[in-house]
């Protein structure tokens, strides 16, 4: 929420963190798990919209990453779960503070729920037949009668989509919040461990 202060990923997998006015940040580099320089490409990065300081990266060769601001190794970090096809766009969902939304390279969109499972997304759907060149997940959390998600698709051809989600992906669970917090202490607790 500082405007002084931004993040940009690399081609090295790494996400530089800076500020307009040379203050001090730590950290000033955002790691992978795996130690050492490699050649992969942070293609996407999202902010939680939700006040907490939290973002999401997505690289080329299919890893997602969940970072604390205040820390340099991510909380969480998937390394298969596109199968190792690139992540080309990443979005936290406006309606439900655990739950983002993926599309790989190939064309699949993929929803995360991290309340409902912490280890890999919760559903998948490939998108044809034309490629997907974007997407946008839309929604008002705070709509009388029920919240709405929605999914914008850009097509290759040209088209536009617009496809709703189920309402359990919709609608916030109870203290979702505060479950999501825990979740990310017990991540940020295992962090202090060392890294394989």
């Amino acid at each position: 929420s500082d405007p002084n202060h931004f993040i940009i990923g690399t081609d090295m997998g790494l996400i530089s963190h800076g500020t307009r006015q040379d203050l001090r940040v730590a950290p000033k580099l955002f790691k992978p798990q795996q130690h050492g320089i490699r050649p992969v490409k942070v293609n996407v990065i999202d902010f939680s919209p939700f006040g907490e300081p939290i973002f999401l990266a997505g690289c080329s060769d299919g890893s997602i990453r969940l970072h604390q601001l205040s820390s340099a190794f991510p909380l969480l970090q998937w390394d298969s779960s596109t199968d190792s096809h690139a992540v080309t766009g990443l979005q936290w969902s406006p309606t439900r503070p655990a739950v983002f939304l993926v599309q790989d390279d190939t064309s699949n969109i993929y929803i995360w729920d991290l309340l409902q499972s912490d280890l890999g997304p919760v559903a998948k759907q490939q998108v044809s037949p034309n490629r997907l060149v974007a997407m946008a997940a839309v929604g008002e959390p705070e709509k009388a009668g029920g919240s709405f998600l929605a999914l914008v698709l850009a097509r290759a051809s040209g088209s536009i989509d617009i496809q709703h989600l189920k309402r359990r992906w919709a609608a916030p669970e109870v203290d979702e919040c505060n479950r999501l917090r825990l979740l990310l202490q017990e991540g940020l607790w295992q962090e202090g461990k060392p890294h394989k």
